[in-house]
């Protein structure tokens, strides 16, 4: 991996060997990148959602544009003249090898939901968080359900609006006080009991992937996948980080969680369902098969909501009163029979892809038919020059 700071230390490097190049965003510095001609581009997004970054008309100036399923595929479609089918490829999501099937979960004494609502975004177009008009009351609603509750805010949260930190620390506050009220001091002494062998695992985690200090800058900068040979006890000691973490808190307490451990995937296998907003988590979600709950704070009919978010075809809505709530729970709880566990089968396949061949095999199938694409292309160019 290099970290390359800027654009005229980019203009630097001798790239034409490269043959595929792989976009998370539709960055305007990916300008200077793109101009590399040898190369293959792809924009391959950070997410499979229903926002508007996911059908962006940016996407054209890539080669490629890579997907998790058909739904992918139809949401750039809508974008009408702008992108050709025929550079749509749909790869599924590799990233989700680590979510466990909601078969094979195994519930605790109490319900856990996972609230994920996403930021505010940088405008109020693109404003999708239900944070600022139900954040709170839906959390006091949860409390009074008698559930569980882990709390995950996106990274970004107030970045641009007080209301949306605002709603966040008042969150924050509700859990701790009902930690407390819950006589939660006995899983505090656990939870401190754990922090020095939590301390000692993130410590050998950062060595293997080379943080070894310095700023987020430089941490980042010299952070790697570990090596072959130490990447086997990096994965044990993630789970034995995510074993005893879970554990010592014990089964009752919430937890608002926002650093990098415990990771996403994690918080979706210790969750019974997820309460989230328009957004990526969602789509991601969905491979557990596990039931959600999607938040309508403009209160739209459930079939505008539906025709306009794809994801919303295997979710319960929600309400901004979240007046449905307490039926919500009720419906998903046994021995009641989930009435909308066909849809999100169903959902799976559309937003995902099929289960086979893997995710990871027709990634690295797409990878390497696109970088064979481009030699040929390459040395068809240098003939033609000789000739």
């Amino acid at each position: 991996m290099v970290c390359v700071p800027r654009a005229d230390d980019l203009a630097e490097l001798e790239l034409s060997a490269v043959r595929v190049v792989l976009y998370p965003g539709n960055a305007g510095k990916n300008v200077h990148m793109l101009r590399v001609a040898e190369a293959k581009h792809v924009f391959i997004g950070h997410g499979d959602s229903d926002k508007l970054a996911s059908s962006n008309r940016v996407s054209k100036v890539y080669d490629e544009i890579w997907v998790a399923g058909r739904a992918g595929r139809d949401r750039y479609q809508r974008v009408r003249h702008a992108i050709s089918d025929s550079a749509i490829v749909e790869v599924g999501r590799p990233q989700l090898s680590p979510v466990r099937l909601h078969a094979g979960h195994t519930p605790g004494p109490l319900h856990v939901v996972l609230y994920a609502p996403t930021w505010e975004g940088w405008s109020d177009d693109d404003c999708h968080t239900s944070l600022i008009p139900m954040g709170v009351p839906l959390i006091e609603k949860l409390l009074a359900q008698n559930v569980r509750i882990i709390y995950k805010p996106h990274p970004l949260t107030g970045k641009r609006s007080a209301e949306a930190a605002t709603a966040d620390r008042a969150i924050r506050e509700l859990l701790r006080a009902d930690n407390e009220r819950r006589g939660a001091a006995e899983a505090q002494a656990a939870v401190a009991a754990a922090r020095p062998r939590l301390r000692e695992i993130r410590a050998r985690l950062d060595e293997l992937a080379g943080r070894h200090g310095g700023d987020d800058a430089a941490q980042l900068r010299e952070a790697r996948v570990p090596d072959r040979a130490g990447e086997t006890e990096w994965q044990q000691l993630r789970s034995e980080w995510h074993r005893l973490f879970w554990e010592s808190s014990g089964p009752l307490c919430h937890h608002v969680i926002t650093g990098q451990l415990p990771s996403l995937y994690d918080c979706f296998n210790q969750a019974d369902m997820l309460i989230s907003d328009v957004s990526s988590v969602v789509a991601d979600f969905v491979a557990s098969l596990k039931p959600y709950v999607l938040t309508n704070a403009r209160d739209l009919p459930d079939a505008a909501f539906r025709a306009a978010y794809t994801t919303a075809g295997g979710a319960y809505l929600l309400d901004r009163a979240c007046t449905r709530l307490p039926d919500i729970l009720t419906a998903i709880r046994s021995p009641h029979p989930d009435p909308m566990a066909p849809a999100r089968r169903t959902l799976k396949d559309y937003v995902l892809g099929p289960d086979h061949p893997t995710p990871m095999e027709r990634f690295n199938a797409a990878v390497n038919a696109l970088a064979q694409k481009a030699i040929t292309e390459e040395s068809q160019r240098s003939s033609d020059v000789a000739a």
